[in-house]
């Protein structure tokens, strides 16, 4: 995954959207509304009324709103009053307070690699091939 080039919009998911499925994105997402399903990008922002179900991996995820699911990402932030129900695997986590957290927090040397791995893996047992 690149970085986000100066030049590169952020992709902007309004707040009453309603995404199902898998979002890959090179750049930043700001996600005002909800992704039913896993999202891969380069840093992700999920808004204080932005929900996200499914997988996470991006290089930097800041959540003020809901997730719940797994998030793999380099730095993590939970922001005051956001909801988290994952599991994070991280470099870097961040809990300010007044955030809710439950899950497990593992501190892994390259998150987004682990987090190709499992997705890998989680792709050939249900016998499809990439």
């Amino acid at each position: 995954m690149s970085e986000t080039s100066p030049t590169q919009s952020p992709l902007v998911i309004p707040r009453k959207a309603v995404v199902e499925g898998s979002i890959t994105y090179d750049g930043k997402v700001v996600l005002e509304g909800t992704i039913l399903g896993d999202i891969q990008c380069a840093s992700l922002v999920v808004t204080e009324r932005g929900s996200v179900d499914g997988i996470i991996s991006a290089n930097a995820a800041t959540v003020m709103g809901e997730a719940s699911g797994a998030i793999y990402a380099n730095q993590v932030t939970l922001k005051t009053a956001c909801s988290v129900t994952a599991d994070i695997f991280h470099k870097n986590l961040a809990l300010e307070n007044g955030c809710y957290f439950e899950g497990k927090s593992r501190r892994v040397q390259d998150p987004l690699s682990l987090a190709q791995a499992e997705s890998e893996a989680r792709y050939a047992s249900d016998g499809l091939v990439r």
